[in-house]
């Protein structure tokens, strides 16, 4: 697959591009997005679904600036799809033709389930990991919905029932409250029962601003709105309310000005959407189509799926930033190994190793990032590169121990101020021991035989070769009363 490649995707309110660089077999990072609000479905749905001059034209030079971005990047593929706005229109190839002929950029037009499951292998791939789920994404002419068990994209539908379509049909033309859930429910009876879940993930531009709103409104400790839960019950009565309030009120909830629009229109889908459903919990998710498009080219020969245990987040961290990717994995073991050695005083849940091996992996690109400063300049960018594949509980945890301060009374500050989604104090502080310890025995950076042994609440730690610098970091350790270290070559 090519090194770098550019997916353009054409919806009804937007025309947005990302750009994903490949950096080994299946890990790839974002390095440019944009996005142009031409609305090239405006006036569409009101007259039969034609596309409408003023709209296509907007859409013709949007895409005109897209392609010189990936231009400028170099991008060796360029991939285009295009949603409702375009295949419901009956001069769609007057637009594609001109697209094709003075752009020689050819389009796909893609059907409402291909829409629906490439949201489905974004969500499944880029999200931590959730058993059983429904992605649900709402556009402008269309919504989307993809049943995902097991890890798998089980089956799709897609409605006629969107932000920018309900607007102009119902919503610019005063109808009440009640004609529009009556309009929406009945295109709603159209969906097999077996959609009925009890977790949604949203995709899309409405439930991303819904979320954030939510983000908002909760003083949410850490802004990454990616793997966002929240309990309908909790937010039921603002869902329910928001498809009737003013664009003062939605400002006071932190709605962005591109967004005012078609909220009102979104979120009364969305919540008619959540009632049926009777949903429990909804997830947030920055994946959708375009991630969907990418992943299902780079995965083609692995079933549209990453391959077991493999995480995009740590392995693009590595590719990217690690100066020796041996000592990144060297590091991991020692951790993994003290963390089996010190369980009968730790006592923590087996799913810490996993994560406390991740932090450890991470450990020698944290230090160099922060080379030239100790105040953890790099905690934000790990909230960020840790997005995909896990949680926030998970993400927060990492980057937290990768950056917490080793004077005692400012780390338990610091973990007073995110402890909402932080495991108990007791785990928290043995993760930053083992993690304290596996980064001192690698002080030297050097990749050598180490074997640890726990007698009686000590700590014996051989080391193959004599190293000052691994002796002074393990000295300055301070350790929980329950453990006593030694150390010997």
């Amino acid at each position: 697959m090519a090194k770098r490649t550019a997916i353009i995707d054409i919806g009804s309110n937007s025309i947005s591009l990302v750009v994903y660089e490949k950096s080994s077999r299946f890990a790839f990072s974002l390095i440019k997005k944009a996005r142009a609000g031409v609305k090239i479905g405006e006036g569409a749905y009101e007259n039969g679904g034609v596309l409408q001059k003023d709209a296509m034209d907007r859409a013709f030079w949007a895409l005109n600036d897209l392609l010189k971005i990936s231009s400028s990047l170099k991008c060796q593929k360029i991939l285009t799809v295009a949603t409702s706005a375009l295949r419901d229109a009956p001069n769609r190839g007057v637009f594609l033709n001109r697209v094709k002929k003075e752009l020689k950029l050819s389009i796909k037009v893609i059907d409402g389930k291909k829409e629906a499951y490439f949201g489905g292998v974004g969500a499944l791939n880029l999200l931590y990991d959730i058993d059983s789920f429904v992605t649900v994404d709402i556009g402008g002419g269309s919504t989307e919905f993809a049943k995902v068990i097991n890890g798998s994209v089980v089956d799709t539908y897609s409605l006629n029932l969107g932000t920018v379509r309900l607007k102009e049909l119902l919503f610019d033309k005063a109808k009440s409250q009640k004609e529009i859930k009556a309009y929406i429910d009945e295109i709603l009876d159209e969906l097999p029962h077996n959609f009925k879940s009890e977790i949604v993930v949203g995709i899309g531009g409405t439930i991303r601003a819904l979320s954030s709103a939510i983000m908002y409104l909760e003083e949410y400790p850490i802004e990454s709105l990616h793997g966002f839960k929240y309990s309908v019950k909790d937010h039921k009565k603002l869902i329910k309310e928001i498809p009737q309030m003013s664009n003062k009120e939605l400002k006071k909830l932190s709605i962005s000005s591109n967004r005012l629009d078609t909220i009102r229109e979104g979120v009364a889908i969305f919540y008619r959407i959540l009632k049926r459903f009777d949903t429990k919990y909804v997830i947030a998710s920055k994946a959708g189509v375009r991630e969907g498009a990418y992943l299902t080219d780079l995965l083609r020969n692995t079933n549209h799926k990453f391959p077991d245990n493999f995480n995009i987040s740590i392995r693009s961290l590595v590719d990217k930033f690690a100066l020796n990717a041996k000592n990144c994995s060297y590091i991991q073991r020692v951790a993994s190994d003290l963390f089996d050695t010190l369980e009968p005083l730790h006592q923590c849940e087996e799913k810490y190793k996993k994560l406390i091996s991740y932090t450890a992996k991470l450990s020698p690109i944290n230090s160099r990032l922060n080379i030239y400063s100790n105040s953890g300049n790099s905690f934000y960018l790990f909230l960020e590169y840790l997005n995909f594949g896990f949680n926030h509980e998970e993400k927060l945890l990492i980057a937290l121990l990768l950056n917490i301060s080793y004077k005692q009374k400012k780390r338990e500050n610091e973990y007073k101020k995110y402890q909402k989604l932080l495991p108990d104090f007791h785990t928290f502080k043995w993760l930053f021991y083992i993690l304290a310890i596996a980064r001192a025995i690698n002080a030297n950076r050097y990749i050598q035989k180490v074997e640890f042994k726990l007698e009686k609440g000590v700590l014996q730690i051989y080391l193959q070769d004599h190293s000052i610098l691994c002796k002074e970091a393990l000295q300055k350790i301070e350790l929980p009363f329950e453990v006593e270290l030694k150390s010997s070559s």
